[in-house]
């Protein structure tokens, strides 16, 4: 079930390389102004922050995230992070709290080749205990920064996945997934969303641009 942080949107602008960069989400944001669409950041990769720094150049930070105009778009952005590990997306995490962003979302969906050898996007599905460590981490990151800021609002966790990875696009397949990640099968229960993109991701023999019209 989505989260009210989800429902009030009418519609949401997915992520899209090369496309939906801080430029593109000025002009729909003044296309509608109302705030009842959500918009998506390109995916950026966790180690940006964590290794990368990128938050200590806000030159640089403003050609992916649009850091100097969070307060206009309130809580209709959302930045879309890759992370393989867990320390890389708390540092992400944390360090995008504290630059004002209110929700992030961990990529589980992307099938580009490059990213499957980068162990980020939708390889993730093949490992949800691995997936459901990283969100733990960003859980953590994303509540210990609003603390320290005196935040009042909860900051928003959340996942996009597909429905399935190459031939296994099972309803159990996705129920594993999704349970791992939220925290089912016993373990204490998290406060994501979880997003589906209804196709499947083919990793072998299929270029993203393939992906997006087969099957």
């Amino acid at each position: 079930m989505a989260s009210q942080a989800m429902r009030r949107f009418r519609t949401s602008v997915a992520p899209m390389v090369d496309v939906t960069d801080p430029s593109f989400l000025r002009l729909l944001r003044l296309i509608s102004p109302f705030g009842n669409h959500q918009l998506w950041t390109e995916m950026l990769h966790a180690n940006l922050f964590s290794r990368g720094q990128l938050h200590r150049d806000r030159i640089k930070l403003a050609y992916r995230v649009p850091v100097n105009e969070l307060r206009d778009f309130a809580d209709g952005i959302v930045v879309q992070l890759g992370a393989s590990q867990p320390a890389d997306a708390y540092e992400a995490v944390h360090r995008l709290v504290e630059l004002g962003v209110r929700h992030v979302n961990l990529n589980c969906g992307c099938p580009s080749r490059k990213v499957k050898m980068g162990a980020f996007g939708a390889v993730l599905m093949t490992t949800p205990e691995t997936t459901a460590q990283i969100v733990r981490a960003m859980e953590k990151a994303a509540d210990e920064a609003s603390s320290a800021s005196n935040g009042s609002s909860r900051i928003a966790i959340s996942v996009k996945c597909r429905v399935g990875i190459d031939n296994d696009e099972t309803p159990e397949f996705l129920d594993r997934f999704v349970e791992t990640v939220t925290g089912g099968g016993g373990k204490a229960p998290t406060n994501i969303d979880v997003v589906v993109h209804a196709r499947r991701a083919w990793l072998d023999g299929l270029s993203p641009k393939e992906n997006r019209t087969a099957p």
